[in-house]
């Protein structure tokens, strides 16, 4: 991969139509798992140039050394024929060992707060750039295009990329005489309100409300079943006796005559 860039270059750069784009991708998840991808990508017109100059485009690019021991594939991307050599890998460890072959220093971290990946990237390594009959700062950019992307888990908080997609990847482009810094952190989101408490309490409340309207039908059926026994008819109750006692009649002597 540390050639292939400048070989590419001194092609491209002979015809303005042609297309050449090299790129990294690293996709890591939260888990470790991921992918390490190197692609070429080149356009008929290059594809052309170097069959009349080295040979057979389609076995010289999909030989290329890309820095990377996996599954090489080719595919089209519009006009551009993409050849591809991916890596899958389990963990941070195993992705640092199939880093080696394009960066010079390589550094991923996964923690239960976040990740972070430190990284130097150089496409031209050893190579003399003065032994081509070009020089990088002479490349049209819409000629040759080298970029790296990656996609790490959790949100963006900190990083020296030159974009961030809607999705969060960050994309750096690659200087083709000079060493690539690559930094980045995330974070797991943890802050904010707590939505999901607010959701708890309503769904607790509508079950207490659901119960308190069931026992309430429940007793006003029971009430309507349950008639009322009738009142029984008054009973007359005889006069209570008078307070002052009675007088007894008056007896009449036959002897003697009383006024009264």
């Amino acid at each position: 991969m540390k050639r292939v860039a400048i070989l590419i270059a001194v092609s491209a750069v002979l015809l303005s139509s042609c297309r050449a784009e090299v790129r990294v991708r690293l996709d890591v998840a939260e888990d470790g798992s991921g992918t390490l991808a190197a692609e070429v990508a080149i356009n008929e017109q290059l594809g052309d140039l170097i069959d009349q100059l080295a040979g057979d485009s389609e076995t010289i690019i999909a030989g290329l050394d890309l820095g990377l021991e996996g599954e090489r594939s080719t595919s089209t991307d519009g006009e551009m024929t993409v050849y591809t050599t991916e890596v899958q890998f389990s963990d941070e460890n195993s992705i640092e060992e199939a880093a080696a072959g394009n960066f010079t220093f390589f550094d991923l971290e996964l923690s239960d707060a976040g990740a972070s990946l430190e990284a130097t990237l150089d496409l031209a390594g050893e190579v003399d750039l003065s032994q081509f009959p070009v020089t990088p700062s002479t490349i049209d950019p819409e000629t040759l295009e080298a970029q790296i992307s990656v996609l790490l888990p959790g949100e963006v908080v900190d990083h020296n990329a030159d974009e961030v997609t809607a999705d969060g990847r960050l994309i750096w482009t690659i200087p083709l005489d000079d060493e690539l810094y690559v930094f980045a952190r995330t974070e797991y989101p943890t802050g904010g309100f707590p939505w999901w408490f607010v959701g708890l309490v309503a769904l607790s409340a509508a079950l207490a409300l659901a119960v308190w309207i069931a026992a309430v039908r429940r007793e006003k059926r029971g009430a309507a079943v349950r008639r009322p026994a009738p009142e029984p008819p008054p009973i007359d109750s005889p006069e209570p006796p008078s307070a002052e006692p009675k007088t007894p009649p008056r007896q009449h002597s036959p002897f003697f005559d009383f006024e009264d």
